[in-house]
């Protein structure tokens, strides 16, 4: 399998790198796609692009590639993906007053774990008022809050400038504090 260099030093394979993202990934996709009949072959079409163009840059022998400039790569292809997927998709608007990050939500969409300090969404609660946020607003709300990438990759990921990326972030906060309400289409 052709390899690429990282850092000049080590190197990285495909299977390797998928694999040490591919779970952060398809939950990307799932945040983002949850209720699309067809998110098992947006995955596929994700890895396989991303699978394509890293060979074609190992081919061209392009070793000044740093980890974090490939997991951008993959993730602004599966940002593409969700994009095209979600024309099929209807969604509904809502917004809030409520500016408190995602760690402060409400406890009831929290269950808790073996140890009382160990808590954990739950999803039959959390997926179904996440995906009432707009795609544009949900997706810096994902990176941001739930799989924690910093404000430089989002950026590069989404392809948007600072201002427009802090506004949708807030909006996506807003409207997902007012869909835990179970408030709709407050503006429309």
């Amino acid at each position: 399998m052709s390899e690429i260099e990282i850092n000049l030093q080590s190197q990285v394979t495909l299977r390797e790198f998928v694999k040490e993202n591919e779970a952060k990934a398809c939950q990307f996709l799932y945040f983002m796609l949850y209720g699309f009949t067809g998110l098992e072959s947006a995955m596929l079409q994700v890895f396989r692009a991303f699978g394509d163009s890293f060979q074609k840059q190992a081919r061209q022998k392009q070793g000044d590639w740093e980890k974090v400039g490939l997991r951008i790569q993959l993730f602004s292809l599966a940002w593409r993906e969700i994009i095209k997927a979600q024309t099929q998709v209807d969604y509904t608007w809502s917004f809030g007053r409520d500016t408190r990050p995602l760690k402060q939500t409400d406890s009831d969409l929290l269950l808790e774990g073996p140890s009382y300090r160990l808590k954990r969404f739950d999803p039959d609660l959390f997926m179904p008022r996440l995906a009432r946020v707009d795609i544009d607003f949900r997706a810096p709300l994902v990176l941001r809050d739930i799989l924690s990438f910093d404000d430089e990759e989002i950026l590069r990921i989404l392809g948007i400038r600072w201002g427009v990326y802090r506004h949708r972030l807030h909006r996506g906060r807003l409207a997902f504090r007012e869909s835990l309400k179970g408030k709709q289409n407050r503006d429309n």
